[in-house]
């Protein structure tokens, strides 16, 4: 089956042809490479079709990088036709671009689609948004930098026959008239209707395998999708009824729609840039027939919902037990957010993937929220003495890589000033004992350090050992 829907494939390049099947043109003569060197003065490069991360129906074969979603777990919206995202390795620049020109070279059936995304990270660690294209046009960047990373987003038809990608070239190119000042000084934050997303064994649009008591978000565009396992979009959702609010990641896209970044102003939203900033395009069709009370696929939205929440997110952070209105903080929308993508530790191990990272308890450690910037559910706090019984945040590495470690607690006046956290590596070597003042700095990410660790099991201890009459607070660990 597989040989003769190839055989229905025609060749491309991007930069030559990206229309419907009809109107696709024969690949050209001359190799990607030349079409790269006709750009004066650009950064090119290739990604490795190998190198890079994505769900279990992106197959790497000799004919390339083929997309085949035949068993995929598909949502409650019924879409019928499914994209699958494949992530290549963040990659530095000999020098900054604010424009990135992609070249592709692959095979593609009527029905299916290929579209890049590109991001680029700031001088302070944190990632902009993911910039799409739709239509191989050369990408803008929200601002110049050197360090950027590029995501394919194959397209599969209703049938599951995806495109075969042969090979990814770019160009970055340095046009000017860009600035990091398009960031907020504040997160944006709007009330949305949420739902309950469910799914348990399915994967998310990040390649995550949903399991029971879950906790992450799902936000109706790519552009705020974090890597699998990764926080480099957070939002802080609120719920007025419990008073209870957690803060979590952005693992999927849904609910209705796909390219509907609402929470952007008119001149960058993907779509409906008629519509309010803040306000969900499922919300307008629902309650004011917005596009004829239809969603982008044009189907009648049964809802108004702007969120999808995971399980444990939606019955256990949030106290929720129906789908309600929540108040729905952005948190990458400002310099304030996470500041880079890695993997989060946390203090409860229902949020954590035990095959990257747990948390292992000696002692008595209790769970509290009565202070809030907490990550998560929760976090632990123990009282100092001079004993050891740490909180154990293990995490994985599977190659030696030099990371960075972060921290995070809630802060208060009965917090230890000197919180011994103690770093060790895979075979037991104690790097550093970092002491931090969890009196201040509380509700973010404070790097601990950067150290070299080597494959295996590693570990970041938080030890009660301070002086007495204080607590320290073990809330998660940040590994990038």
């Amino acid at each position: 089956m597989r040989s003769k829907v190839r055989s229905t494939f025609m060749t491309m390049m991007w930069g030559v042809s990206l229309a419907g099947g009809a109107a696709l043109a024969e690949a050209p003569r001359e190799p990607a490479t030349e079409a790269l060197r006709a750009s004066a003065g650009a950064l090119a490069w290739t990604e490795e079709l190998g190198a890079g991360e994505g769900t279990g129906e992106l197959v790497r074969t000799q004919e390339g990088l083929v997309y085949e979603p035949y068993n995929v777990m598909r949502r409650p919206e019924g879409l019928r036709t499914l994209t699958g995202l494949y992530t290549f390795p963040a990659r530095r620049l000999e020098r900054p671009v604010d424009t990135v020109r992609p070249l592709i070279r692959a095979q593609r059936a009527f029905g299916t689609s290929i579209e890049v995304d590109v991001r680029v990270r700031s001088a302070s660690g944190a990632w902009s948004e993911w910039s799409i294209s739709s239509a191989g046009e050369a990408v803008r960047l929200p601002w110049a930098g050197s360090e950027v990373q590029v995501r394919l987003a194959l397209v599969a038809d209703e049938h599951g026959r995806g495109p075969a990608v042969h090979e990814v070239k770019l160009e970055g190119t340095l046009e000017g008239g860009t600035t990091e000042g398009v960031r907020t000084l504040a997160p944006l934050a709007y009330r949305i209707y949420a739902t309950r997303e469910g799914l348990v064994g399915g994967t998310t649009a990040n390649g995550h395998v949903i399991k029971s008591n879950d906790r992450f978000v799902a936000l109706p565009s790519r552009r705020a999708l974090a890597t699998n396992g990764g926080s480099e979009y957070q939002v802080r959702v609120c719920y007025s009824k419990t008073a209870k609010c957690t803060t979590t990641s952005v693992w999927d896209v849904g609910p209705w729609n796909t390219k509907d970044d609402y929470w952007n102003a008119s001149s960058v939203r993907e779509m409906w840039k008629t519509l309010p900033q803040g306000k969900p395009e499922a919300q307008a069709a629902y309650q004011d027939g917005f596009n004829g009370g239809l969603d982008q696929f044009g189907r009648r939205p049964a809802n108004p919902a702007g969120i999808d929440i995971a399980d444990g997110s939606f019955w256990t952070d949030l106290g929720m037990s129906n789908n309600d209105w929540v108040d729905v903080t952005y948190l990458w929308t400002t310099g304030g957010g996470t500041p880079a993508t890695g993997i989060i530790i946390d203090n409860n191990n229902a949020a954590n993937d035990s095959t990257k990272g747990y948390i292992e308890l000696t002692g008595t450690w209790t769970a509290a929220t009565s202070t809030a910037g907490y990550y998560g559910s929760n976090y632990l706090y123990a009282s100092t003495a001079a004993v050891s019984e740490p909180a154990t945040f293990w995490f994985y590495l599977p190659a030696a890589a030099s990371k960075t470690i972060d921290a995070r607690w809630t802060a208060g006046t009965n917090r230890s000033a000197a919180a011994p956290f103690i770093i060790t590596n895979a075979s037991g070597t104690n790097l550093a004992t970092v002491n931090v003042n969890q009196q201040i700095n509380g509700g973010q990410w404070n790097a601990l350090g950067t150290w070299s660790f080597p494959a295996g099991w590693n570990k970041v201890q938080l030890s009660r050992w301070a002086t007495a009459g204080y607590v320290v607070v073990a809330d998660a660990i940040q590994v990038r």
